[in-house]
């Protein structure tokens, strides 16, 4: 039951909002969460953002800071850089923001001699950019990427993610990463149970993506729902699947008000 839930982990692309727009039902969504007295924590692979960029974004679209945290795959990384490779020289592949983030973060980051790897969703690549990042792939340091999503979506429809650049290096150096951080991997999740102190039972996963959401919330034991508003339709579902389907964020609520009804 829905009523009983006190964690509510939900993506953001094609699950909250598609572009600079809400989708239907969200903001009722987070209000409904809110008045269970639980937790809405936004678990977003994308990590082209810092989650400080994410919050203006959603507070633009007229959520209320109060209402919600926000979780990524960015901050993840740094996480598991530090504790698997402290000080270690990194050659990252992000936006500006995300590198100053890992900066700030400790991270030290090298473009010349660096000691890993590791690919973000940098929406601001160039050629020479991958260049470098091939040719230090070949070396064989360790190779990390933050998330496996192969599109994006957006109001214009899907673009290429952090999946697609995967693609292309392996075309190139005949590499996969060693090591992919965000979801399906259910570490993540796992993280954000741990920081706010919830356990499996009383979490819940939502998210638009059968094979990173899903599977993430399904391997971290979480009831788990999927939403048709972003990259999954209705015929890509299985006949077959131990998970939820619903049209999008807001059918949500008509669960819960039944649970409340109980």
């Amino acid at each position: 039951m829905l009523t009983n839930k006190r964690l509510f982990v939900s993506d953001m692309d094609g699950t909250f909002y598609l572009g600079d727009g809400l989708l239907k039902g969200s903001l009722e969504f987070a209000n409904a969460v809110h008045r269970l007295g639980s937790k809405l924590v936004f678990l977003t692979n994308n990590s082209s953002r810092t989650p400080e960029e994410y919050i203006r974004k959603l507070t633009k679209m007229g959520v209320d800071r109060t209402l919600f945290e926000v979780y990524t795959s960015g901050e993840a990384t740094i996480s598991f850089l530090k504790r698997d490779f402290p000080n270690k020289r990194v050659f990252l592949l992000s936006t500006p923001s995300v590198r100053e983030m890992f900066r700030k973060s400790g991270v030290n980051l090298d473009d010349n001699s660096p000691e890993l790897l590791v690919l973000a969703y940098d929406t601001t690549i160039n050629y020479e950019r991958i260049r470098k990042a091939a040719l230090f792939i070949r070396q064989g340091i360790p190779f990390i990427a933050t998330h496996p999503d192969v599109n994006c979506p957006t109001e214009d429809g899907p673009v290429p993610d952090v999946g697609s650049f995967l693609s292309l290096f392996e075309a190139s150096t005949g590499r996969r990463p060693d090591n992919i951080i965000g979801k399906p991997d259910p570490t993540i999740l796992k993280m954000v149970m741990d920081d706010f102190g919830y356990g499996p039972e009383e979490t819940v996963m939502i998210g638009d993506r059968i094979y990173t959401d899903i599977e993430c919330g399904l391997s971290a034991g979480v009831d788990t729902y999927l939403v048709l508003s972003g990259e999954t339709t209705a015929d890509m579902v299985p006949d077959s699947h131990s998970y939820e389907v619903v049209n999008n964020i807001g059918s949500i609520i008509e669960i819960i008000e039944r649970g409340n009804t109980v």
